[in-house]
This record gives structure tokens, C-alpha cells and sequence, in this order.
């Protein structure tokens, strides 16, 4: 059997960057995913920032609308507006975008091998041994020197491997729907409140062409908050048009993300933002570091926990403020009343929040905007 340097566990946006960035530096990586198609199982709100395309060189291709205006709405109607003259973020058909990434990672190399589902993995003082069932049931093995898991929320490789595991899950529900003249221009909007979401909200992202995504997230069943919000903003739907797609998001990783010849990146590692649940910017920079700590350990064959190790710590340095400071926001925000959500709103206003957050308020880092709004909302000279 032919060893191969690395394989990657799942094709979604971690796993497919961190393939492209590996076979781009020369090494033999293959990817194992167990969809026959790329991008078939695609769950996502698909708004990403525009410092990841930047920082990244995403492809665009997948692109169908830009965001310059986000409204929060409070439970009776109330509302919050930040816009900008430039793009905040890209709204992408997120089938399509992993599958360009998946393009990407072949022309550099990598190899894809779809229709695969790996069940275990076994470790060796020499390397890793995948065993894999393909859907017609026919089993297969894969031996590598390294393997990544990107397996996404599923966690099935996680606990047996000892690797680390979400403290939590939000619970995501959502469809894309027509909405007359809702077009492309018209504000993203995100909707809170303890009756409308509780722990969590709920969005409206316009796509062009009349078309919009609707979606809600909480730690309970979501299903009849989204049934409700979607009463809200299409009465009219044919429900029966409507293909409701719902998965579960990771919040807080509880333990290591790294073994020896094993590392877990983006939503396997939960690397997940915990403000909003987004998972691409931080699986992409969550793949991005891995890739620089695998290269350095094939540099030197070591791929022990002291060596692979270093990704942890990057990671931690990176965006773990981010993860602490979004998840202990999101779980005060929880506990609020609807009234005193109206109440934070009004506040908001009178003091012109938004404004005053100048360059605190960034799409895809989060901790010094919320630190920024508890201070402006309830810090020293702010009233009762």
C-alpha cells in the first residue's frame, strides 16, 4: 500500500485550503470526503468577509451579492444600522465556493477521493491508517504520514481520537426563498430577542434577483422560531417549495486539537466564531496555520504532540480571545428580557453607538466591538 504524505478527512473550506496549501508545497495529499459530490451537503449562511478573500485569494466565482449595510432588529421593530461605502462582506453560493477551493487544491496537486466515509483511524509510530466505506458499502484503506481532520461539527473521529469536542451546539435552520423586490441592495438584517431567538438570532440575507436567505439558530429546536420568523417576512410562501436545510454549530472546543500525526482543524477543532457561528474565516485561518506547522514537521519528520502542538498554540494566540469573548457575549445576551432588549436598543441610539465604535467594529473580529459597546452601553457617566 502506498503511503502518502498527508490526508486530509473531509472536504468543506478548512479541509480543501489546508489541501491546497499542502500540495502547493510539494507534499502528496490526498482528500477523503464522504459526499459524491463536492459541495452536496453544503449547510451555510454563506457570508464571508472581506478580509478573508483579501488575505486568503479566495475565488470569486461563487460570489452573488456584496453586503454594505447590516440592520439589527429588536423584538418589536426596533433598529440598529451600521453601513458602509465599501463591501463589509461577500454573499456566496457556498456549493459552488468548495468547489472552486476543491479546484484549487487539485491543480496544486492534491488528489479527491469522494464517496469515501472514514470511520476510524489508527495510529503507528510510522504513520496513520484510514479505513474508509464507500456507498456501496465496499471498504477501503488509506495510509498516510499525517492525517488532518476537517471533518466539520460531526465529531464522529473526534472522540475516539481524544480530540477535542464543542461545549456546546446552536442549532441552524434555513432556507433560500423568493421575496419580490427584496434585492441585492437592501440591507442583510438580523433579528433578536428571547421570543425570536432565544441564545441566539435570526437573519434575512438578500441575493439578488428577488431572492433571499432566511435562517435561525438557537440552543433549543429551532424549528418553530423559524417557523415564525419566516410567517414574519414571506406570509405568503408556498411552504411546500421551500427546501429547509437545518445543521448543528459547534461552540467552544473542550480539549487538544492536535495528537501525535493528527490534527484537527476549523469546526472539527471548534474553531468556530461564537458570536455568530460563522465557520469560514476562522476554519480558513485555522487551515492556514495547521499548514504551516505540518510543513515544518515533514521539514524535520517529527510529528509528535510537541511538534504538531505549536498549531494549538498559534490558534489560542490567533482568535482564542475571539471564541471566549463571543461565546460569554452571546450567553449574557441570552438571558436578557425582550423589554430590556428594547431597553439596550434605546440606549444604543442615545448614544449613538454605532459611531462611536469607529474602527472597533470589524466583520470578522468581534472582541473589541463587544468590549466597546458594554462600555458605551452601561460604562461610567452611561445612566442606571
Amino acid at each position: 500500500m502506498v503511503t502518502r504524505d498527508v490526508a486530509v478527512i473531509g472536504a468543506g473550506p478548512a479541509g480543501l485550503y489546508a489541501a491546497h496549501q499542502l500540495a502547493a508545497a510539494g507534499l502528496d495529499v490526498v482528500v477523503l470526503d464522504s459526499q459524491e459530490t463536492i459541495g452536496e451537503d453544503a449547510v451555510c449562511s454563506g457570508v464571508i468577509g472581506e478580509e478573508a478573500f483579501a488575505r486568503f485569494g479566495l475565488p470569486v466565482r461563487s460570489v452573488v451579492n456584496r453586503i454594505y449595510c447590516i440592520r439589527a432588529i429588536s423584538p418589536a421593530g426596533k433598529m440598529l444600522e451600521f453601513r458602509s461605502p465599501t463591501p463589509v462582506a461577500r454573499v456566496v453560493d457556498k456549493a459552488e465556493f468548495n468547489r472552486d477551493l476543491a479546484n484549487l487544491a487539485c491543480s496544486a496537486g492534491a488528489e479527491m477521493c469522494l464517496g469515501r466515509l472514514v470511520y476510524s483511524v489508527d495510529r503507528s509510530e510510522d504513520g496513520v491508517l484510514l479505513h474508509f466505506r464507500s456507498r456501496q458499502s465496499v471498504d477501503g484503506k488509506v495510509r498516510s504520514r499525517l492525517a488532518v481532520i476537517a471533518t466539520g461539527v460531526s465529531g464522529c473521529l473526534n472522540g475516539a481520537l481524544g480530540l477535542a469536542k464543542p461545549r456546546e451546539f446552536l442549532r441552524a435552520v434555513q432556507v433560500d426563498i423568493p421575496l419580490g423586490k427584496d434585492g441585492a441592495a437592501n440591507p442583510t438584517e438580523v433579528y433578536v430577542g428571547r421570543s425570536v431567538a432565544p441564545g441566539a438570532f435570526g437573519w434575512k440575507i438578500p441575493l439578488g434577483r428577488g431572492r433571499v436567505r432566511v435562517g435561525l439558530m438557537c440552543p433549543k429546536e429551532p424549528r418553530p422560531y423559524f417557523n415564525a420568523l419566516l410567517q414574519r417576512l414571506a406570509p405568503k410562501l408556498d411552504r411546500a417549495e421551500a427546501q429547509v436545510r437545518q445543521k448543528a454549530i459547534g461552540q467552544m472546543p473542550v480539549g487538544d486539537c492536535v495528537a501525535p500525526r493528527i490534527v484537527a482543524i476549523g469546526e472539527a477543532a471548534g474553531h468556530v466564531k461564537t458570536s455568530t457561528g460563522g465557520g469560514i474565516y476562522f476554519g480558513l485561518l485555522s487551515a492556514s496555520m495547521a499548514s504551516d506547522v505540518i510543513l515544518r514537521a515533514f521539514q524535520t519528520s517529527d510529528f509528535s504532540l510537541q511538534t504538531l502542538g505549536k498549531f494549538e498554540r498559534y490558534s489560542q494566540r490567533a482568535f482564542g480571545i475571539e471564541l471566549w469573548a463571543g461565546y460569554l457575549a452571546r450567553r449574557i445576551a441570552a438571558r436578557l428580557s425582550d423589554n430590556l432588549i428594547e431597553e439596550v436598543f434605546d440606549r444604543a441610539k442615545g448614544t449613538n453607538l454605532i459611531s462611536t465604535l469607529n474602527g472597533n467594529l470589524k466583520f470578522d473580529w468581534h472582541h473589541k466591538a463587544i468590549l466597546a459597546s458594554i462600555h458605551g452601553l452601561f460604562g461610567p457617566g452611561k445612566g442606571a
